[in-house]
């Protein structure tokens, strides 16, 4: 593949397409995005703001995204790809860790808004901790006060103190949903989803998720702030300086 120019008509492709809203959302917020192409297969890196490599996947020629990957090296973070890429290069690669998800897309219809019922505020960056203990990958606190710092979130306030939250990650895409455990079974998922999801859109942007497979409470929340399932969506990170 060959590097190529991300021009306005390249990232409106992106967006036209669910499965490349994820390059569109490396675009938008990382400084250092490069995207290169061969035909109508497309591939994206960039580097997180503590080194690391990331990089996406859009191929239907798997040996082009292998030799793809091929050129790259140390560990690298694999996002939203097929579960015949996480196949082929967990079986070329040591994998550090693999997560199975589910891509979902707002499906274009107004929310419903009038569940939006309660005090809802951003979080603010002193509960970046908070945040990495909710998630099950304990995101790295560095990472979510940035996330907190750039995007908008949404969090359900109870006793001076947020109960319900959820964020957007670096590149755009809704994540870490948690209730704090004596909150929950009160609706306060749906109303933070809902809130956050109707800021990104009217930011003029599209919502989108990846959802761990099985997580059966995200899961049948989804349809309700009209979030729909696309396709399997793969996370992992491979050492490519370890060949199986």
């Amino acid at each position: 593949m060959k590097q190529i120019t991300v021009t306005q008509d390249l990232r409106r492709y992106f967006r036209s397409n669910p499965q490349t809203l994820i390059f569109d959302g490396y675009i938008a917020n990382f400084t250092a995005a490069a995207v290169f192409c061969e035909g109508n297969n497309y591939a994206l890196t960039a580097q997180n703001a503590f080194g690391g490599t990331e990089c996406c996947l859009y191929c239907e020629d798997i040996g082009l995204a292998l030799d793809f990957v091929s050129g790259l090296s140390g560990k690298v973070k694999l996002c939203g790809i097929s579960p015949e890429l996480t196949s082929a290069l967990s079986g070329r690669y040591k994998s550090e860790w693999i997560t199975k998800c589910n891509l979902y897309v707002w499906n274009g219809k107004p929310l419903n808004l009038d569940v939006i019922d309660c005090d809802i505020r951003p979080l603010d960056g002193i509960y970046a901790a908070d945040v990495s203990n909710g998630t099950p990958y304990h995101a790295d606190i560095r990472d979510v006060a940035e996330c907190l710092r750039r995007h908008p979130s949404a969090a359900v306030y109870a006793d001076g103190k947020p109960v319900c939250w959820c964020l957007l990650h670096l590149e755009g895409d809704l994540g870490m949903l948690y209730t704090v455990p004596q909150y929950r079974r009160q609706g306060y998922a749906l109303k933070v989803m809902t809130a956050l999801t109707q800021t990104v859109i009217e930011k003029g942007d599209i919502p989108y998720a990846y959802i761990i497979e099985g997580n059966v409470a995200s899961e049948n929340l989804a349809p309700k702030y009209n979030i729909e399932r696309v396709c399997r969506a793969d996370y992992l990170e491979i050492n490519l300086d370890k060949i199986n």
